[in-house]
């Protein structure tokens, strides 16, 4: 493979997919803790009322959805995949730039061997991080493989 290949098809293909996760993590960590907190205040104004059965029952209702709001947050780690997701893409993508302008590392014969070194290093920390929370969700009695952290290419899906 060279650096063309390996550049749009390894590297490229990394930084959409993590960008992607990273988008889709972030976006349900803001509307779960936006709902978590509206509903939060909203219990607080509602036991002020709670003299009403349907208030009460309301109230109960959102708190039993806060907690499971909650709950999920804890689960799915949807900001801390967020974060991490979004720091090795920015990674890539600093790897890339120095490769691409022959800035140190690169600026020497082997650059090649030094990017692919550096990324799959990346991309092998990433790995870790994702083995070790699967390994804490099923420790937790939580689903396990909801997501894989990096893409993987076609040679190694097979």
């Amino acid at each position: 493979m060279n650096a063309d290949d390996y550049l749009q098809k390894r590297i490229d293909d990394q930084i959409k997919w993590l960008s992607s996760a990273s988008g889709k993590n972030q976006q349900w960590f803001k509307k779960l803790r936006a709902a978590e907190i509206v509903m939060g205040c909203a219990i607080a104004y509602l036991v002020s009322h709670a003299d009403l059965m349907p208030i009460q029952v309301l109230a109960g209702a959102m708190g039993v959805a806060v907690a499971t709001i909650g709950g999920l947050l804890s689960l799915y780690r949807f900001q801390e995949k967020w974060v991490e997701y979004r720091v090795t893409a920015e990674n890539l993508k600093r790897e890339k730039f120095f490769f691409l302008t022959g800035t140190a590392p690169y600026d020497v014969d082997d650059k090649f061997q030094i990017l692919v070194t550096r990324v799959e290093a990346i991309l092998a920390a990433e790995n870790m991080q994702w083995a070790e929370s699967t390994d804490a969700k099923k420790e937790a009695g939580g689903a396990g493989a909801a997501s894989l952290p990096a893409q993987q290419s076609s040679e190694t899906a097979k």
